[in-house]
């Protein structure tokens, strides 16, 4: 029977190799499709070894000589075997000792659950349990689900299992194959114990926040944190918060906490306002929030947070939806909260990572980090009984094997060396793509330092820059970044977050220009050209970059980006531009330019002054005043105790529901909060553009758009009636 994996040879050996495997030339192969390599001296001399050690597989290696052929000591250490192939006699030996280590190779090759898995799928059993479909049969039964059928093949039905049977292991209570993928995971990513999450890091907020927090426990609150933080921690758990303010910066990027922030004085002032029983405790907080990496790139020292803070907590959550992957990247080693060496005076360490973001994972796909076997024995800590009982709560008892496998195949592809190699590759890509957008383009422009060392980015060394911070920090008073309230090396830009600013905003003042591209314009035209961005706000757009990027990918990206600006320039027709939006549109765009939208919209930004409400709605001083905890707000709107109100009237009434913009999922007022303020002007400035600009209508959540007199559209909010 024909074997998976292949066999990769040079070309000269071919003929000679006896396998039951398919054989592939080594120069027609990436190495991810073969068991074992075996080569010839002279592709040895002209450095086949180094590239195959570059692959981080470990693939076994074997080298064929022939007749008086010397293959230098050199070599040895870094090859499985060395083959006479023409030695007559020994040739059967040789073939075996290549079997062998193919074997070896491919049955090491997966992790615990999918090898299961896949094993147990294989055996073809006749189920009469869960899912109804049975292996996708009852799907083929008609003419709909046979292609629903067809669309996804066969091995995905089949591999959508219940858990009656016993020999996958236990998903819920972490039994057999199901423990031993999360104990490798665990490994992985240096942590004590990992737990897989299929519903989303959203979920896995809640576990974390249900299993440490109870009414009236004081929780850090960072306000630029994903709305499942405030669920599971203000809502669900009834935590009172002490909100972190953040940056805003006038692109609309998204920016992390002030250094200010971190002063213990500073945040025992805070606790006084809402807990003063608590202000002289040891630890009052029994947990901290973090966003490790904002929606926009903004990564934290994640030893600079510990230092400063972290005495005062019991746990620190930092939620790493936007990243996870900084252990593997040198520069970003800081980064990592899981790569820190703790002590029994440090807070414990929760680690929640959207593996479906920028990991190899099916969406969903979410992993619990848990650090904290140096608090062992403490009053404050949560043992794995405690924090799967929140697990449970959350957990279906229905899980979709699938997810679960991805989850362990992505913990496998970053062990050792390969996991690394994968992402500096794509550091270095990111790099080269900036370095073609700062050559191609004039007006669209990477978010990164115009100079280091007093020489223009773009002209260092991809290799220095993709292993030096300094190419990727955030230094304070830099006019580039356009962020206020930093502390030396405490953020720095991800460098697998491309982030571009379009125009509009004079990066060395932070004010309006006269003109401007704002960039849910250039979002659009890039989806109508195929390509879709993450995300995009007011005079910012976000790329997510992964190891699944190719420099093709990225150069055709570059190109529909200079197409833009060309655009742009000659001010071509709207319906030329966006299509789409014209068609849908045409009444309201007849006539209209590209620039002549742009100017249009840039000029409803300035009016409202957009950007200084975005900075504001993060700032202590123009938070929501908070009358109610977030809790008995939400039991009052669950009881119906609420009104249907117009923002426009909402000044100085009590939030029933969190409202925001998604993305990026960040609450601008929360439940027990009142309306008002910079939340108030900003949301009706987001009305106004609803209006005033159809076919750029943002998604929000949380209120509710409503058609009114003569078709104008006005967004409601449940507000606690009086």
């Amino acid at each position: 029977m024909m074997k998976e994996l292949k066999i990769a040879t040079s070309a000269s050996l071919v003929a000679t190799i006896e396998t039951l495997r398919q054989i592939v030339r080594v120069e027609q192969t990436d190495y991810t499709d073969v068991a074992a390599v075996v080569v010839s001296v002279a592709d040895v001399n002209a450095g086949i070894l180094a590239r195959l050690q570059a692959t981080g597989f470990d693939i076994p290696t074997f080298v064929a000589v022939e007749g008086d052929e010397h293959l230098s000591p050199d070599y040895l250490p870094f090859v499985s075997g060395v083959f006479a192939l023409l030695a007559g006699a020994s040739k059967p030996f040789y073939m075996a000792q290549l079997e062998a280590a193919a074997d070896a190779y491919e049955q090491a090759l997966l992790p615990p659950f999918f090898k299961t898995l896949k094993t147990y799928v294989e055996m073809e059993n006749s189920t009469f349990a869960c899912p109804g479909h049975q292996g996708g049969e009852f799907f083929r039964k008609h003419p709909a689900g046979r292609q629903f059928f067809d669309f996804y093949g066969e091995t995905l039905f089949r591999s959508d299992m219940c858990n009656a049977d016993v020999k996958l292991g236990d998903l819920l209570i972490h039994e057999g194959s199901a423990k031993d993928a999360q104990k490798h995971a665990a490994r992985v990513f240096n942590a004590d114990k990992t737990y897989f999450v299929l519903n989303g890091t959203s979920a896995a907020n809640k576990v974390v926040t249900n299993a440490l927090l109870t009414r009236g426990d004081l929780v850090l609150f960072d306000r630029n944190n994903h709305k499942s933080n405030h669920h599971g921690a203000l809502i669900q758990a009834g935590a009172t918060p002490v909100y972190l303010e953040t940056a805003r910066n006038p692109f609309g990027f998204i920016g992390g906490i002030d250094a200010h922030c971190f002063d213990e004085r500073y945040l025992r002032e805070q606790i006084r306002e809402v807990a003063l029983e608590k202000a002289a405790a040891a630890r009052p907080f029994r947990l901290a929030i973090i966003q490790l990496g904002t929606y926009d790139g903004t990564i934290y020292n994640a030893r600079q947070v510990i230092d400063t803070i972290g005495h005062l907590c019991d746990y620190i959550l930092f939620d790493s939806a936007w990243v996870g992957y900084e252990g593997f990247i040198p520069m970003l080693k800081e980064c990592s909260p899981l790569l820190l060496e703790l002590d029994e005076h440090d807070p414990g360490i929760f680690v929640t990572q959207s593996v479906h973001k920028q990991q190899a994972g099916f969406s969903q796909t979410s992993q619990i980090h848990k650090k904290d076997d140096h608090i062992k024995g403490q009053k404050r800590h949560c043992n794995h009984k405690h924090l799967n009982n929140a697990f449970m709560l959350h957990a279906s008892t229905s899980p979709f094997y699938p997810l679960f496998a991805a989850l362990d195949v992505n913990a496998k592809m970053h062990a050792g060396p390969a996991g690394r190699r994968m992402w500096m590759d794509c550091v270095k890509l990111g790099i080269e793509t900036r370095k073609q957008l700062l050559k191609r383009c004039s007006q669209l422009k990477p978010f990164i330092p115009q100079q280091v060392a007093g020489k223009d980015w773009q002209d260092h060394d991809t290799d220095l820059i993709a292993n030096d911070a300094r190419f990727f920090t955030f230094v304070p008073g830099e006019t580039w970044h356009g962020f206020e309230g930093y502390a030396q090396d405490q953020y720095l830009v991800d460098p697998c977050k491309l982030l571009l600013t379009t125009p509009g905003i004079d990066a060395a003042t932070g004010q309006y220009t006269e003109f401007g591209v704002p960039a849910t314009i250039l979002a659009n035209f890039l989806r109508e050209n195929g390509i879709v961005p993450e995300k995009c706000d007011l005079n910012s757009i976000l790329f997510l970059l992964t190891p699944a990027e190719n420099p093709a990918k990225m150069e055709h990206l570059v190109e529909m980006l200079a197409q833009f600006e060309r655009y742009v320039a000659e001010d071509a027709p709207l319906s030329v531009v966006l299509p789409t939006v014209y068609r849908k549109n045409e009444q309201r765009y007849r006539g209209y330019s590209i620039r002549r939208l742009c100017q249009e919209m840039h000029d409803l930004y300035v009016s409202f002054d957009v950007k200084q409400l975005q900075k504001e709605m993060f700032r202590q001083d123009h938070f929501p005043p908070v009358v109610m905890n977030p809790q008995d707000a939400n039991v009052e709107f669950i009881r119906d105790n609420v009104e249907l109100v117009p923002i426009g009237q909402a000044e100085g009434r009590i939030a029933a529901e969190g409202a925001l913009p998604y993305p990026p999922g960040v609450l601008c007022v929360v439940p027990g909060e009142v309306w008002g303020g910079a939340v108030q002007r900003y949301f009706l400035a987001l009305e106004e553009g609803i209006n005033r600009l159809p076919g750029f209508s943002p998604e929000l959540q949380g209120v509710y758009i409503e058609k009114k007199d003569h078709g104008w559209k006005r967004i409601f909010g449940y507000m606690i009636k009086p």
